[in-house]
């Protein structure tokens, strides 16, 4: 169940989120060329943090993907359960593009003496704007376990999901719809007990490709 904090209402929140939605778009809609996958790695573990995050990416979803930057940031009032992501790089053809969505996450169950993982749903929606447009709508589960020592925590998780493709524009494939497999392999790793400073990186899989490492800020619990 999402909880709404103290003294703020709904719809400060609703127009919030509408808010920050509607700058993300407005950023990836500008005129770039080359492509990127929004959605790829999805770096969405069961216990991976929120506040904000900034993450170097390797992308290779598609043919000519190349080095781009992205971040993140938990809206706040869902109980971390929705976050906003963008960025940009040089895609195909070593030409700039840009991509940007919105994430949704949910717990399904947290390790117990019988349950030794945490699993978590999680999906979204959102685009890359390059040569073309290519909306993608990616669900999926994510499975992991953390432990501490001390002022270390480390938390390694895995997903897999499945993400459908839409893609539109003069210069799309002659195949607008597509539904591709997703696998990752990631871990957050926080070395302060609060978790303000978190280190992260994951690797994505299958038929999209894509290696992230970064960091999130004050997104601990």
């Amino acid at each position: 169940m999402v909880c709404f904090r103290t003294g703020e209402s709904r719809d400060r929140l609703r127009h919030r989120a509408l808010l920050a939605t509607l700058a993300l778009s407005f950023a990836i809609v500008q005129p770039v060329a080359g492509q990127f996958v929004w959605d790829t790695p999805r770096m969405i573990g069961p216990e991976s943090p929120g506040g904000f995050g900034l993450y170097w990416m390797r992308a290779g979803a598609l043919p000519g993907d190349g080095d781009a930057v992205m971040g993140t940031w938990t809206l706040p009032g869902f109980d971390g359960a929705v976050a906003v992501r963008g960025g940009g790089g040089r895609g195909a053809g070593d030409e700039i593009a840009g991509f940007g969505g919105v994430d949704v996450r949910a717990p399904l169950a947290r390790h117990s003496e019988r349950q030794p993982i945490d699993l978590e749903w999680s999906g979204g929606l959102g685009a890359g704007v390059g040569e073309y447009v290519l909306v993608s709508v990616p669900v999926g589960l994510s499975a992991g376990r953390s432990w501490s020592s001390g002022s270390v925590w480390f938390a390694p998780y895995v997903y897999l999901g499945i993400a459908l493709d839409f893609r539109t524009g003069d210069e799309a494939p002659d195949e607008e719809f597509d539904v591709q497999g997703s696998a990752e392999v990631g871990f957050d790793l926080a070395l302060d007990r609060a978790r303000r400073f978190v280190i992260r990186a994951s690797g994505a899989l299958a038929d999209r490709q894509a290696f992230a490492v970064g960091f999130a800020i004050s997104g601990g619990s």
